[in-house]
């Protein structure tokens, strides 16, 4: 993974970013391969190749955005990643919303692969540190995370046993996933046999599906 901090005068120092909205994302466009311009998209009109990136990091003073990359050569983003240097130029759209979740629980479970890791890490930096947290990683290779508080985290070489390694979990935990959308699926349909995890305690997300390029649509995330 690399991490881009991003900055220019279109970027606002009043750049929206909530306290515990750790899955906010903006839209990147990458510059077009042709013409080597970024070309934002009209209200109407053909859209470029856009790919969503999690918000992990603003600096209000020095106006920069920081976003984590997954390198790969097999995306636009990814490709614009691996050669990006000072002064490369890429798009930037959003964030059009925030989502916040709560930090009144008394557990968290956050089960990832590593689109999912830039969430997670502010999870583990923005929730209260009365908060108990468990995080699976998928793949990957292992690192620290949540240097300032006590953390629980499980790298797995592969999805292959994620289920049992998520085990029981706490009546009251809060649950927040992301990753490949037909590991997510299983996910949620594990949490919820049973009621195990009431549906408001959970909040899973397909990012992307193996065999398909881009964002999924919203019906197919998970």
């Amino acid at each position: 993974m690399r991490r881009i901090w991003l900055g220019g005068d279109d970027l606002e120092p009043d750049f929206p970013l909530g306290e515990l909205g750790a899955s906010d994302h903006v839209k990147l466009v990458p510059p077009d391969p042709g013409t080597g311009r970024v070309e934002l998209p009209p209200p109407d009109g053909p859209r470029p190749a856009m790919r969503d990136y999690t918000i992990r990091r603003f600096d209000p003073v020095a106006k920069e955005l920081a976003l984590d990359f997954v390198l790969h050569s097999h995306g636009p983003a990814g490709r614009w990643a691996l050669g990006a240097v000072p002064g490369a130029e890429v798009g930037v759209l959003g964030p059009r919303g925030s989502q916040i979740f709560p930090g009144s629980v008394s557990d968290y479970l956050i089960v990832v692969d590593e689109t999912g890791l830039p969430a997670a890490e502010r999870f583990l930096e923005e929730l209260p540190a009365s908060v108990a947290v468990r995080v699976l990683v998928i793949g990957g290779s292992p690192r620290p995370l949540g240097d300032e508080r006590p953390v629980k985290v499980t790298w797995l070489p592969s999805a292959e046993g994620l289920l049992d390694t998520v085990g029981d979990v706490p009546s009251d935990v809060f649950v927040w996933a992301a990753g490949e959308a037909d590991v997510m699926r299983e996910v949620r349909a594990y949490l919820r046999d049973d009621q195990r995890v009431d549906r408001e305690r959970l909040s899973i997300h397909g990012y992307w599906r193996v065999g398909v390029a881009g964002a999924l649509p919203r019906e197919e995330e998970a």
